[in-house]
């Protein structure tokens, strides 16, 4: 499939099946997924039959209310998702911590197996943030949730100024759920301001329940973005050897990385002075 720039040991199609069938009928709107088929000989790999949900994801052009009342109304979900009992939705197979430590060790471990294996050459700056990363784990998790992972208007459906679907729930995970404030954060901020990601994150302290921790949204701050690079250096190196032959594969590989290599550098060079 060539959609795909990074392929993730632990992301599988399956996988994002059963945590679809999962969260049908909870106050995560998701489209119904009907049919997972593990057989080739019909399309030359697997796939899902899934509900088509109309709706739109051009968030960016949308007026200023739109974004506000969109995402006023994501920040609902997530507070809800954030709450929902996954152990007895049957998704402990997604891996679960045992303490507050473990969410970031298992999240940390898993992107470097992933980024080891997919890159060709040596890259200095990675390297050093994956070292920051191993020495700032956070140990203070107040509850382990369920977490999509990539969250935000990219990921969603929505129509009316409402969310009407949530979409990719391929790097869903169990852990700590600053990790999924702190994507919507890294997501959103440039495109609304300070003012209005602030409001967010104190809105999903009230209706979650759970305490805003900032150092932990710092740290995985700086793991999206070593998340970024990877899946953007990936797929340079699969347009180099011809895997994958979209330019636009190489456009998004060459132009991503830069804003996020920078972020990572400074994060790492302020800690060690």
């Amino acid at each position: 499939n060539e959609s795909t720039c990074f392929r993730d040991e632990e992301a599988s199609l399956e996988k994002e099946y059963r945590v679809f069938r999962a969260l049908q009928d909870t106050p995560v709107p998701v489209p119904a997924n009907y049919w997972y088929e593990r057989d080739p000989s019909w399309a030359g790999e697997d796939f899902v039959i899934r509900e088509r949900v109309e709706g739109d994801t051009n968030f960016r052009d949308l007026p200023a209310a739109s974004q506000q009342a969109i995402l006023d109304h994501f920040v609902e979900i997530l507070a809800a998702q954030h709450n929902l009992d996954w152990e007895a939705m049957g998704l402990s197979f997604l891996g679960a911590p045992k303490d507050g430590p473990e969410c970031a060790r298992m999240v940390v471990e898993r992107w470097e197996r992933a980024t080891k294996r997919e890159l060709l050459e040596p890259q200095p700056v990675m390297t050093a943030t994956m070292a920051w990363l191993k020495r700032n784990l956070p140990t203070e998790v107040d509850r382990i949730v369920l977490g999509q992972g990539q969250v935000g208007p990219g990921q969603v459906l929505f129509r009316d100024d409402r969310v009407v679907a949530s979409l990719d729930w391929e790097s869903a995970f169990i852990g700590d759920p600053m990790s999924d404030l702190a994507y919507l954060d890294f997501m959103v901020r440039p495109l609304v301001g300070d003012e209005v990601v602030e409001g967010l994150i104190t809105r999903y302290g009230e209706l979650s329940g759970i305490p805003i921790r900032r150092d932990n949204m710092r740290f995985y701050t700086v793991f999206q973005s070593y998340w970024a690079v990877s899946a953007c250096l990936a797929a340079v190196n699969r347009f180099a050897t011809g895997e994958m032959r979209k330019t636009q594969t190489l456009v998004l590989g060459m132009a991503a990385p830069r804003s996020f290599l920078r972020r990572m550098e400074r994060i790492v060079r302020e800690d060690a002075a």
